[in-house]
């Protein structure tokens, strides 16, 4: 388990940044966040856990006869939420753009859109049952800090952190996602998660 207080590593890419009972930041009140990347120039994520009441179909054009349609569509963050954004477990290589990245093992990045619709509209993705289909993950808008801004909120105790999983990334009730991923780093966090409150260490 890790200790409470220690040191944070210096590239958090494919961590999860859980929001602190005190962060009262509505755009991340009780927020979880897969870092897509970390480096010295700040960081980029998504939030996991706000699912929204829309699918793409209600967003975005020409959907009606597109498998794409029906996604629900989560609140990526607050920055730029007229863009679409993409995590999935995992489609076939050609379909993917030059910039998609993989933040962790099993989840991949997309910002391309297009390549998705491309993909669901294949054979590929047609002739596989519900069942077998990767997951598939659409965000408006993302979570970003400039240079040393990630760095100053960790220092001041705004976020936990914890290594991203695909199951903990596509789980299947999003919005119980904070106690979920909190829960998973141990005795203690599992208080944090079900009481809503940090003990004290003293």
């Amino acid at each position: 388990m890790e200790t409470p207080g220690s040191p944070p590593p210096p590239d958090l890419t494919g961590y999860f940044l859980i929001a602190e009972t005190d962060l009262q930041d509505p755009n991340f009140f009780r927020a979880v966040v897969l870092l897509v990347d970390h480096n010295e120039e700040g960081a980029f994520g998504l939030v996991i856990n706000r699912e929204s009441e829309v699918v793409t179909g209600d967003v975005l054009d020409n959907l009606e006869r597109s498998p794409a349609g029906s996604l629900k569509v989560y609140v990526g963050g607050p920055v730029q939420q007229n863009y679409i954004f993409v995590l999935h477990s995992g489609i076939p290589r050609r379909y993917h753009s030059d910039h998609a990245l993989e933040p962790c093992r099993g989840v991949f990045f997309e910002p391309s859109f297009q390549h998705i619709l491309d993909y669901m509209a294949s054979e590929d993705y047609l002739a596989l049952s519900e069942g077998d289909r990767p997951q598939v993950r659409v965000f408006a808008g993302y979570s970003g800090w400039g240079p040393g801004q990630l760095e100053a909120e960790l220092e001041d105790d705004s976020w936990f952190i914890h290594p991203a999983s695909a199951d903990l990334a596509f789980q299947a009730h999003a919005t119980e996602g904070w106690k979920k991923v909190l829960s998973q780093k141990g005795s203690f966090y599992r208080i944090v998660a079900q009481t809503g409150f940090k003990p004290s260490l003293n």
